[in-house]
């Protein structure tokens, strides 16, 4: 058993489920702001999007 918790990811965009939006990841939780995906640069996974919903 480790007594460590994960890292968390680094704040950033990161992809949705909804093909060409991205959602911020302020490095602690996911915040309301969307923006279409950006196009010509490498994307993370983004894990834990639950909303598709836009603001």
């Amino acid at each position: 058993m480790c007594d460590s918790a994960p890292a968390a990811a680094k704040a950033g965009w990161y992809p949705t489920p909804v093909h060409g939006s991205e959602r911020y990841w302020d490095g602690v939780r996911w915040t309301e702001m969307f923006r279409q995906a950006q196009v010509g640069r490498p994307r993370p996974i983004g894990e834990g999007v639950t909303s598709a919903a836009s603001t």
